[in-house]
């Protein structure tokens, strides 16, 4: 009886950790995508110092949340949208419309990505 409430309690221990991690994951994909989105408007007019703004926020924000995601995330995934963030940094810095848009669109969609991958779908389990 001992062991089989343990493991009620492990299992429910890890079900509410999973949510608890997904519930981030998924506010922190909306919050990054609406700045994404800002980030687009500002490119296409060309308005490099609103997009230089929104950059550093995205970017201190990945920074803050980057802890706790470390210890939920593959760690591959993480780096990926760290590369991402190192190119768009440099392309608003060279002021390249074209580059920029597509690697705001590629970082758009590693964080998708990784929403995506963490749901709990029949896809990701079986």
């Amino acid at each position: 009886m001992k062991s089989l409430s343990i493991s009620i309690f492990v299992i429910i221990f890890l079900i509410s950790t999973w949510i608890f991690a997904y519930a981030f994951i998924s506010q922190s994909t909306v919050e990054f995508n609406s700045l994404l989105n800002d980030m687009d408007k500002n490119i296409s007019s060309e308005n490099w110092s609103s997009t230089q703004s929104i950059y550093s926020l995205i970017d201190s924000k990945w920074t803050d949340k980057q802890r706790f995601l470390l210890l939920v995330l593959d760690h591959e995934e993480i780096e990926k949208v760290n590369l991402s963030l190192k190119k768009l940094e440099k392309y608003i810095y060279i002021k390249d419309k074209s580059m920029t848009i597509g690697e705001a669109a590629t970082l758009k969609f590693l964080l998708n990505h990784i929403k995506e991958k963490e749901s709990l779908t029949f896809k990701n389990i079986f």
